[in-house]
């Protein structure tokens, strides 16, 4: 019998990326052995906590 698994969430934001970033990205896929969607979403937690910490003092 199979499982129903639970539903996705995902929040689509619309962004533009440079092409240089995207080129330093593969580079570190390759250097970190990790794939590229696991390096984006260690890039956007980062830069969640920075918006969050910045986004604290100007309501303090």
């Amino acid at each position: 019998m199979v499982e129903k698994k639970e539903p996705v969430v995902r929040e689509i934001l619309s962004t533009r990326v440079r092409p240089e970033l995207i080129k330093k990205m593969k580079f570190l896929c390759v250097e970190e052995n990790k794939r590229m969607n696991q390096l984006f979403e260690e890039a956007i937690e980062l830069l969640l906590v920075e918006y969050k910490k910045k986004k604290g003092r100007l309501f303090d």
